[in-house]
């Protein structure tokens, strides 16, 4: 797996409030219960990763954490450890 798909799957299991063991990286995320609402959340936390502006319409493009995480790896690259490892820090304190 991934960085980018490790990176997703923690920040919708989060988001979503489940476990992340219930995040299936090739479902849709329509068939798992991602709305508009929690898209919307996880463009801007993917705006805080990447540093740039982040389309909601990348989520319908590209519908599942693996196809996300391909388009994320072709067109920024893959994450650099630091960077998951200072996000999943941020993610756990409280704001």
């Amino acid at each position: 797996m991934s960085r980018h798909e490790q990176w997703l799957r923690d920040a919708l299991s989060e988001l979503m409030e489940v476990d992340r063991s219930q995040i299936c990286v090739t479902q849709p995320f329509a068939e798992q219960g991602v709305d508009s609402l929690i898209g919307l959340r996880l463009t801007r936390k993917l705006e805080e990763l990447l540093g740039v502006e982040v389309e909601l319409e990348w989520l319908f493009d590209n519908p599942s954490i693996r196809e996300l995480s391909q388009f994320l790896g072709e067109r920024f690259g893959e994450l650099e450890s630091s960077q998951s490892v200072q996000l999943e820090l941020d993610s756990r304190i409280p704001a």
